[in-house]
């Protein structure tokens, strides 16, 4: 049980991870210099959110430890895969 919350967990941060990402490579294709106070304060904010990412994927993974490390590792990865393929074909039919 302790291995599903932590794949979960890394899961959806891997997820909102991504998703920023994205959210940040499609909407500030401008220059610097054409970008207003709102676009600057929306590319801080997503930076924000994924430092805090950052830090909640090292968190979780410290938080379990009665899971070994190579266990937690593989969950990373999985996790990693797993949000990029969920995250993308949500997206994908989003845009369509």
């Amino acid at each position: 049980m302790k291995s599903i919350k932590a794949f979960l967990y890394f899961f959806i941060l891997f997820g909102i991870f991504g998703l920023t990402s994205i959210y940040v490579r499609e909407n500030f294709k401008k220059p610097f210099s054409s970008l207003d106070t709102m676009d600057i304060f929306r590319a801080i904010m997503a930076g924000f959110v994924e430092l805090i990412c950052l830090f909640l994927v090292y968190d979780t993974f410290s938080r379990f430890k009665e899971i070994s490390k190579v266990k937690k590792n593989v969950l990373i990865v999985v996790a990693i895969f797993a949000s990029i393929f969920y995250f993308l074909f949500i997206v994908g039919i989003y845009l369509q």
